[in-house]
């Protein structure tokens, strides 16, 4: 069953655009608690208490479930704090960390997951966390510029924005948010391409319409989200750039395998 977002959010209060908005500080904490706990359990550090073991996995799993199903109001925002690991990357470890919460930590599966939560690089995506939210001296977040993506806005809830550019989904919706006085455009779904310009022609294609100045199109959330998300994501698929924390040996899989459910292959206009 699908994990992604499937109608239009709910973005009260209203004071960020979908998916932008900070974390909160009581959810932050709870995060850096349970990675460090995490990471911890991982690396059999002394002094770990093992009381701490289904809290801390609990939380993660519901951190890398918001990212992967981009259902949160902070979920970009949870991103790129995580360093952007790909929608299929972020699905993966939540589904291992959904098996590790319901084990015990001494049991050989857990072990063996463990291992596997390593290949996908989960140490150090969450050191990264740690370092680019702590308190004292955050590391910068690292966005990478060329992007696909479907905005929303909660003042037009019947639209969405699908386009390409070669900056950022923020610095879009930034610019979005000026020229509508009240509005806070935020992020339905994200890729980073290596390619926007091809990124748009083949959005264009996909769906008939033209891009305006700022490689927007506008379509009818009555279309229905979840299609329009796996449309643009199927038509962009080939420039798809690979996830930072993937290993060169590693073979991205096609984003719509994150969620057996979500496989839905774009045709031709």
């Amino acid at each position: 069953m699908s994990i992604r977002l499937m109608i239009s959010p709910n973005n009260y209060p209203y004071t960020h655009g979908w998916g932008v908005y900070p974390q909160l500080p009581t959810e932050l904490g709870k995060r850096r608690r349970s990675a460090k706990n995490l990471l911890g359990f991982m690396d059999a550090t002394p002094g770990v208490k093992p009381s701490d073991w289904k809290y801390s996995t609990t939380v993660l799993e519901a951190t890398f479930r918001s990212v992967a199903g981009e259902s949160s109001r902070d979920w970009f925002t949870l991103s790129n704090d995580l360093g952007q690991p790909s929608r299929a990357l972020a699905h993966e470890i939540y589904e291992h960390l959904r098996l590790l919460k319901e084990l015990g930590l001494r049991s050989s599966e857990t072990a063996r997951i463990f291992d596997k939560l390593a290949d996908l690089a989960l140490p150090e995506m969450l050191q990264y966390f740690r370092e680019t939210t702590s308190l004292e001296d955050p590391r910068p977040t690292d966005i990478r510029e060329g992007w696909c993506h479907v905005l929303w806005s909660h003042d037009r809830p019947e639209r969405v924005l699908v386009g390409a550019v070669h900056g950022t989904p923020l610095e879009v919706a930034s610019v979005l948010d000026r020229r509508n006085a009240g509005s806070r455009h935020g992020v339905l779904a994200a890729w980073h391409v290596g390619d926007p310009d091809w990124a748009a022609s083949q959005i264009v294609r996909t769906f008939g319409k033209s891009l305006d100045q700022l490689g927007l199109m506008e379509l009818s959330a009555a279309e229905g989200i979840p299609v329009i998300k796996m449309l643009t994501e199927n038509a962009v698929w080939k420039t798809i750039v690979r996830s930072p924390w993937r290993s060169e040996e590693h073979v991205e899989p096609h984003p719509a395998h994150a969620d057996s459910d979500d496989i839905l292959i774009a045709s031709g206009p």
